[in-house]
């Protein structure tokens, strides 16, 4: 038994280039959702918390246009906002309304920990630290299990991270799901499982854990939250008998960490099948305790036996990574599901296989060379595509220079490449299939250097950038060639996990800070 390989929903493969990956997958995925349906896409900049530039965008159809921040669009409030942003107001609404909500108590800096470790004490252990203002789950901590722990957490929280105010809560035992909702209408649920590898009785821990990273690599939202090995994951192995070198058998699943975040090698696993109407009811009734919460997304706990749910916190601009591109389970199209709302007039649109370069569109813009930046606007479908392979003389005689003007006088969108078997690749899309024909005749001749002997040709329906372009050769390495590049990584990387672990390599450590910080003087 393996890892599941990561599977790509078909208008997303190979769409999604690098500025598009990872924080900023939300908003390129529902921009680029509504600019395929024909909308007319702006990005711009807007200067939030001490001069700090966030990327915003618009959308139009020409009539009407709504304003987007990550996934979230004008729709939301800015009271509905402003009340998720606070998870004690939050949390006063919830309850109010009647939903389920942990007990608890919040807290400032004015207040002695005395004070709220005498709380806790009172409503019992285990219990939930979290900032009323804090997300992406920084500072927040779960199961304190003393008094003790606990002062020294809210010490943490306050005086390192920086967060005054404060929430305790009662801790609640479950599975935590992530659901994302419109209106009344449940989008999608995800629950977050540890980093951990699963066995194949062959590889090594460490070895598992590269083949799993390169998976990763693979998926837009975790490409850059890979597996590092570190203290916690080698003290939680050894917890559990087992080292870098272990072998765990067919099917054993090995636990690296204890907390679930993504970012720390985490796995999202669609759970959307597995809501019972209870928990639907308490999902959507969180949103309806809030005014002007038209979409969102809740964090909840759930005690399966019991199906019960309790609301941890609402967020009015939820992540949608990882409902989008999950690691197991059936991905979610959100960012369609977010135009359909607010564009419902585009829902019969053939969507546009065409994407656009996300990074070079942004770039002026946060580096603030310019306001605003337009996207050229896409035809909509039905589209046609090929891949044709032109083999003869046709590398170095100009082919390449040729076939790209030729296709952008026809309004033809795509690319080409040399090959290393002294092919030519081209891959081409058009919504005219007799001018789609026109392209193929023409490239029988190709430019008058060009000795073309054949021309092979494929359906395409994968999507390609916007405009045509050259693609550079890259150098390719035989099978025998990669083997090797692997097994050199493997040794370095053992190497240093036993330099970093030699009592020498930790006693030096306050030395090597000292000298990181002189060096970038």
């Amino acid at each position: 038994m393996n890892e599941a390989e990561f599977k790509w929903m078909p208008h997303h493969e190979g769409a999604i280039p690098p500025a598009g990956q990872g924080k900023r997958i939300s908003t390129y995925n529902v921009a680029l959702e509504g600019w395929r349906r024909g909308l007319e896409l702006e990005f711009y900049g807007e200067i939030e918390e001490v001069s700090k530039l966030k990327l915003r965008y618009s959308l139009s159809n020409g009539e009407r246009t709504h304003h987007f921040q990550l996934s979230m669009g004008d729709k939301v409030t800015e009271e509905a906002f402003n009340i998720c942003d606070d998870k004690s107001l939050t949390k006063k609404y919830l309850k109010k309304a009647g939903v389920p909500v942990p007990g608890g108590k919040k807290f400032t800096k004015k207040n002695s920990k005395k004070e709220i470790a005498d709380y806790a004490d009172k409503i019992g252990y285990p219990v939930v630290l979290k900032p009323t203002d804090g997300n992406a789950g920084k500072g927040v901590f779960a199961n304190i299990q003393s008094r003790d722990s606990l002062k020294s957490l809210i010490k943490h929280v306050q005086d390192e991270l920086g967060y005054g105010d404060i929430l305790i809560e009662r801790f609640v035992e479950g599975n935590e799901y992530r659901v994302v909702v419109i209106e009344d209408q449940i989008l999608g649920a995800m629950i977050r499982r540890p980093a951990s590898v699963l066995g194949d009785g062959k590889h090594t821990i460490n070895q598992l854990i590269h083949i799993k990273n390169d998976i990763r690599r693979t998926n837009p939202h975790l490409r850059n939250r890979l597996i590092k090995v570190d203290r916690e994951v080698i003290d939680l192995l050894q917890r559990s008998g087992h080292t870098l070198k272990s072998i765990p058998g067919e099917g054993e699943r090995v636990f690296l960490r204890t907390k679930s975040n993504l970012s720390a090698g985490g796995d999202s696993i669609d759970v959307t099948d597995h809501l019972t109407p209870e928990l639907e009811k308490i999902v959507i009734d969180a949103g309806k305790a809030i005014p002007g919460l038209a979409y969102y997304g809740v964090d909840m706990i759930v005690d399966l036996e019991r199906n019960k749910g309790t609301i941890l916190e609402v967020n009015a601009r939820p992540g949608i990574g990882g409902h989008m591109f999950p690691v197991e389970g059936t991905p979610r199209d959100f960012a369609a599901a977010i135009i359909d709302y607010y564009f419902p007039e585009t829902k019969e649109v053939v969507r546009s296989p065409l994407f656009f370069d996300f990074d070079a569109i942004i770039e002026p813009i946060m580096t603030r060379q310019a306001d605003r930046s337009t996207v050229r606007n896409t035809p909509v479908g039905p589209f046609y595509g090929k891949e044709l392979y032109i083999s003869g003389e046709v590398q170095n005689v100009g082919y390449q220079a040729w076939s790209r003007r030729e296709a952008l006088d026809r309004d033809l969108y795509g690319d080409v490449e040399n090959l290393n078997d002294g092919r030519v690749r081209i891959r081409v899309m058009g919504t005219d299939k007799d001018v789609l024909e026109e392209f193929k005749a023409a490239c029988y001749s190709g430019p008058s250097r060009a000795n073309v002997e054949d021309v092979e040709e494929f359906e395409w329906n994968k999507p390609l950038l916007i405009g045509f372009e050259r693609i550079r050769s890259t150098k390719r390495y035989s099978r025998r060639q990669v083997k090797k590049l692997v097994r050199e990584r493997e040794r370095a990387i053992e190497k240093y996990e036993r330099l970093v672990n030699r009592r020498t390599w930790k006693y030096t450590e306050p030395f090597r800070k000292i000298a990181k910080k002189i060096l970038r003087r």
